[in-house]
C-alpha cells in the first residue's frame, strides 16, 4: 500500500457508514453497490497498479477470513 492512508478513526466512520448502508440494501443489490463503490473509489486512484494492490488485499483478506 501508499504511505497515505487514512487515520484508524476515519477507518472506523468508513467501516460504521458501510455497514449500515449494506445493512439497509436488499441483499441482491449488496454485490451491485460493492462493484459500484469499488470503480467509484478507484476513479479517485490515478495509479492502475495501486488498485489492483488493493484489489489484491482485498482477495488475500477474504481466502483468510474464509473457512474451508
Amino acid at each position: 500500500m501508499t504511505d497515505t492512508t487514512l487515520p484508524f478513526a476515519d477507518l472506523e466512520q468508513v467501516y460504521e457508514t458501510l455497514a449500515i448502508t449494506l445493512d439497509e440494501l436488499p441483499e441482491a443489490k449488496e454485490r451491485l453497490f460493492l462493484a459500484q463503490l469499488a470503480l467509484a473509489l478507484a476513479h479517485r486512484i490515478p495509479d492502475v497498479a495501486l488498485v489492483r494492490e488493493a484489489i489484491e488485499e482485498a482477495w488475500r483478506g477474504v481466502e483468510d477470513a474464509t473457512p474451508e
